[in-house]
């Protein structure tokens, strides 16, 4: 029987393996291993790279990031974190977004005070990047302690050597701040993602990023959604202004807040009702469903679905019990938005009583 070549079993093994996205960095280890052997000589020209023919996992773009909602505990937590060295650290990725190699490996030489700029080097992409140093950055920069023989900005508990990872660390914040699925470079994709939903050009982003290939900055149009949505009112406007008065949109939906749908009840008519989701997150917590269902004339499964579509958690079982009697429980955070999730959630029910304005949510 004869044995096959070692590099068919890792591709074999990379094939079958349940983690795709290693899978996929394996094949491309691989194929690129071929291809340079071919040009040093140590592959016959005409033998074809095994790679050749076999279908790689798909992969999605990672869309993580901090949102506004999350970015209260995710501080209070970063303030928490015992490792001072580890807490600037991660500030800084916050200020900057800078790779965390790229900071990790900045020295205080680097730092031109007068200029206020950083100079990283060669990075990632293989070019120097001279890093703009915002006035929250040179603040912070100022807070760090320097130990003596010590170059590096970021130290670490060997001498004279910077840390070496901040994902430890990282992962002690987000226990505290009962946040999850976050990774050290989704705080690089925090700060691209807040430039662009702040309406920051893509070009700016991929300066500020050091983006070398443009197709990666194209990614944070995707969060660049209140200027989609100004664009698509422009466009709706222009299809609507020869149509017949009453094709027209004269208002937007009313969003209905905790405070509206849970006052008492009255004369009732049936309605669509609006909710931005954080409106509806707060409405979850503040009263159980079963009630708020009544109030709003469905029913708690279509309301529980509804939550289940927007990601929305609820609480459990024995929570409300533990409320009435006086406990402190907190509230489960609101995860990010699913992709295509519309702004307003709707669902049909009965109007609350006209008893006082519709307040908008906030």
């Amino acid at each position: 029987m004869v044995s096959k070549p070692l590099h068919y079993d890792v591709i074999e093994t990379a094939r079958n393996t349940q983690h795709p996205y290693a899978a996929n960095n394996l094949l491309g280890i691989v194929r690129n291993m071929f291809n340079w052997g071919k040009v040093a000589g140590l592959v016959p020209a005409d033998h074809a790279n095994p790679i050749l023919g076999i279908k790689w996992f798909p992969e999605r773009q990672r869309r993580r990031y901090i949102t506004t909602v999350e970015m209260p505990d995710f501080i209070r937590a970063l303030e928490a974190e015992d490792n001072e060295y580890a807490r600037h650290g991660l500030w800084l990725l916050l200020l900057l977004g800078l790779r965390s190699i790229e900071l990790l490996k900045a020295k205080w030489t680097d730092i031109d005070w007068d200029m206020g700029t950083l100079f990283v080097g060669l990075t990632k992409n293989g070019e120097p990047l001279l890093a703009p140093l915002s006035d929250a950055a040179m603040a912070r920069l100022k807070m760090i302690p320097r130990i003596a023989n010590n170059p590096y900005i970021i130290c670490g508990h060997k001498r004279g050597r910077p840390l070496t990872g901040l994902g430890e660390p990282l992962r002690r914040v987000l226990a505290r701040a009962s946040l999850q699925n976050i990774r050290v470079h989704d705080i690089r994709r925090t700060v691209g993602s807040w430039l662009a939903q702040s309406g920051v050009s893509l070009h700016l982003i991929g300066d500020v990023l050091n983006h070398r290939d443009l197709t990666t900055t194209l990614g944070y149009a995707y969060f660049q959604t209140q200027q989609r949505r100004e664009a698509l009112n422009g466009h709706g406007g222009k299809v609507l202004s020869p149509a017949a008065a009453q094709l027209r949109v004269t208002a937007p939906p009313r969003a209905l807040s905790a405070e509206v749908v849970l006052r008492p009840a009255g004369p009732r008519s049936r309605h669509r009702h609006y909710f931005k989701r954080e409106s509806l997150h707060e409405l979850v917590w503040t009263a159980p469903v079963l009630e708020v269902a009544k109030r709003l004339g469905v029913s708690d499964v279509g309301l529980a679905r509804l939550c289940r579509r927007a990601e929305i958690p609820t609480p459990g079982r024995g929570y409300w019990a533990r409320v009435e009697s006086g406990q402190r429980v907190g509230r489960a955070p609101l995860p990010p938005a699913p992709e295509s999730l519309p702004e307003l959630l709707r669902i049909r029910g009965t109007e609350p009583p006209p008893a006082s304005k519709m307040s908008e949510a906030a």
